[in-house]
């Protein structure tokens, strides 16, 4: 039973779809900060190239522990609401194809931003909900399966590294449909 702050029932579903988001916000924030920080970018830095981190002093042992620290709280945060939200436990409630669904998450989203994962659930869920009116149920991860293999193939970076690859080349091109055609360079050109 989960405990009651404030006089408010956890269990059910509005203040528990309040109390994830705030979570998930949260650890989000914390997330962008910390990969912001100089322990941020050391990690990213011995995730690239431990042996030349480990060359320019760098503890990479204390860095991974602390790392998988830090990621340990987040998915243990998400099984005590988990649990709260169930109100049980067994060891069916995290099976091999739950473990699978999170890794296509992460994977379709973009594991290169702490925002792709996010991303990765929203296309998720969203297929989850609508490709049931146009497939059978059991056709689901055939679906999620091609949209992994398509991910995969063509933006290995995940749906985030397709947005950051395409959207410089929309903006240019909306840049240059508004100058009449013209480049930045042309119109100094003319004028002068």
């Amino acid at each position: 039973e989960p405990p009651k702050l404030f006089g408010i029932n956890w269990r059910d579903p509005v203040p528990f779809y309040y109390l994830t988001l705030f979570m998930a916000a949260f650890f989000l924030w914390a997330v962008f900060h910390c990969s912001r920080s100089p322990f941020g970018l050391g990690i990213q830095a011995i995730r690239d190239n431990p042996r030349r981190m480990r060359a320019l002093g760098y503890h990479v042992g204390w860095h991974r522990i602390t790392a998988y620290f830090f990621s340990g709280l987040i998915a243990g945060t998400a099984g005590v609401l988990l649990v709260w939200f169930n109100g049980r436990i067994s060891p069916g409630s995290i099976g091999v194809e739950v473990v699978i669904d999170i890794l296509v998450i992460a994977v379709v989203g973009g594991i290169r931003s702490p925002i792709g994962p996010f991303l990765g659930a929203i296309v998720f869920v969203l297929l989850e909900n609508f490709a049931i009116d146009l497939i059978d149920r059991e056709r689901f991860n055939t679906v999620i399966g091609l949209v992994f293999l398509l991910v995969v193939l063509f933006s290995p970076d995940g749906l985030l590294g397709l947005w950051n690859r395409i959207y410089p080349k929309i903006r240019f091109r909306r840049s240059v449909r508004t100058n009449g055609g013209r480049t930045q360079w042309d119109n100094s050109v003319s004028s002068g």
